[in-house]
């Protein structure tokens, strides 16, 4: 990913090994090297990216449950519409597939055309009233997804707003903090999604089950073709999701920045100094300059998201061929009624689209629960750092505030005191005035008296 500016600095964002990163002008320039998020503390947290469709399948219990306790903290009534709306659909289609094979065995059976469309016409009505139930349904839980997905967004942000509140001020002023609440705040996006996703699964899910169990009734052989039809275009999908992951959480920074600097060219605080000093043309310069790296990321990943696609539409083509070759086989060998091929091929034909909806929604469930992991890892962490709630109980009567050799440093900023050894005595009633050159701590003293930040225990 080389731009028309900048210096090679390392292997870029590492997410597929054989791209590499150049810093761009402008982020050397304005903020002094490449931003990029180091992801290898999210390499470690979250190193379910490395696996594949099958550990995928196999968080879907979790993820349902995951999106279950939002919903219901949201709005319980809402969740049930929308779970048995999803049920009754699945069983809705399942029925009526089955109902498709008794028209299909009516009209092709012996007879006159007459007497084989009436014996059609039950098997018919089944597969009306079918598709009636299922629109009905669809719309019911269409009516209860949109109730839902605004509450558990905003239930979502509470909790990582709430998190954030609770914790001390140091915290907030931790960089690698603030850089995990800036990804954990798409955390409440991602829940929202995530209903919608996880409506989908259930219907897939139920559809597919319908599918194979009219497949395995008519021929056990086809079944597993139409999961070699799918896997391909799962596996596709998943990696294609994994790096679209993993480049936002890489890339959150530099796209802050960006936000940054394009607030500035509108800000009615800043409009003055920047007419005062004519820098309209250099920030905007640079805006172009940074979203043109940025540009070049989203192409890099659709380079590779093409070259995916491709690879999985030709695996997908040779399953096709041999799927549809097995049941011509079975319709000439006579060991398949013609009726029941007409059945198997509409049964393969949902069975297929049904696994593709699955496996695709499960990654999208999959990709949105790695931003609410987000949430969930800053809502921990908020909780090991929040303000303390412990104490002495404050006496009657105070006579003076008093430090005694307060030693301090802000985190991260080992080996540079922002106090050192310092002594104060301010008696009840006095007005006391802190006096220094910018930097001596005049600040962090009067943040220590008031409780922002907690210091250190004598000797520590």
């Amino acid at each position: 990913m080389k731009g028309k500016k900048g210096k090679k600095e390392g292997d870029g964002s590492g997410l597929d090994g054989g791209e590499e990163e150049y810093v761009g002008a402008s982020e050397r320039l304005l903020f002094g090297g490449r931003l990029r998020l180091d992801l290898a503390w999210v390499r470690h947290e979250n190193a379910f990216l490395d696996l594949g469709l099958k550990a995928m399948v196999a968080r879907l219990p979790h993820l349902l449950a995951l999106t279950a306790r939002l919903a219901r903290k949201a709005d319980a009534r809402a969740l049930r519409m929308v779970v048995c709306a999803e049920v009754g659909r699945g069983l809705a289609q399942a029925v009526g597939m089955v109902a498709v094979n008794g028209v299909l065995a009516a009209l092709l059976s012996v007879g006159s055309t007459t007497q084989r469309l009436r014996d059609a016409v039950p098997a018919l009505a089944v597969v009306g009233v079918a598709g009636v139930v299922g629109a009905v349904l669809r719309a019911v839980s269409v009516q209860g997804t949109g109730r839902l997905e605004p509450a558990v967004e905003r239930v979502a942000t509470e909790i990582y707003l709430e998190a954030a509140a609770k914790v001390e001020l140091s915290a907030m002023e931790d960089p690698e903090f603030h850089r995990r609440q800036e990804s954990a705040r798409f955390g409440a996006s991602s829940a929202r999604r995530m209903i919608q996703y996880s409506s989908s699964v259930i219907n897939a899910l139920l559809s597919l089950i319908a599918s194979a169990g009219v497949l395995t009734v008519l021929h056990p052989v086809l079944l597993p073709l139409i999961v070699a039809m799918t896997l391909p275009s799962a596996w596709s999908t998943l990696t294609t999701a994994r790096r679209r992951y993993m480049s936002t959480r890489a890339w959150s920074q530099h796209a802050r920045t960006g936000r940054l600097i394009s607030e500035l060219l509108t800000s009615t605080h800043a409009a003055a100094e920047i007419r005062l000093h004519g820098i309209a043309g250099f920030l905007l310069h640079h805006f172009r300059d940074m979203s043109e790296e940025a540009e070049r990321e989203q192409a890099r990943l659709a380079r590779l998201a093409a070259r995916t696609g491709l690879l999985a539409s030709a695996f997908t083509g040779v399953a096709y061929l041999m799927t549809f070759g097995v049941l011509g086989l079975l319709l000439w060998s006579g060991a398949m009624a013609l009726s029941v091929g007409g059945t198997a091929v509409i049964a393969i034909r949902t069975g297929t689209g049904s696994l593709a909806t699955l496996v695709r929604q499960i990654n999208y469930l999959n990709e949105e629960a790695l931003f609410v992991g987000d949430l969930e890892h800053v809502q921990t962490e908020s909780r090991a750092r929040a303000i303390p709630l412990t104490g002495r109980a404050l006496p009657d009567r105070i006579d003076e505030i008093r430090f005694e050799n307060v030693t301090f440093n802000y985190p991260g900023v080992e080996g540079k005191y922002a106090l050192r050894g310092v002594s104060l005595r301010i008696p009840a009633g006095t007005t006391v005035a802190l006096v220094g050159r910018n930097g001596s701590g005049k600040t962090t003293v009067a943040k220590l008296l008031a409780g922002l930040y907690t210091p250190p225990k004598a000797g520590s």
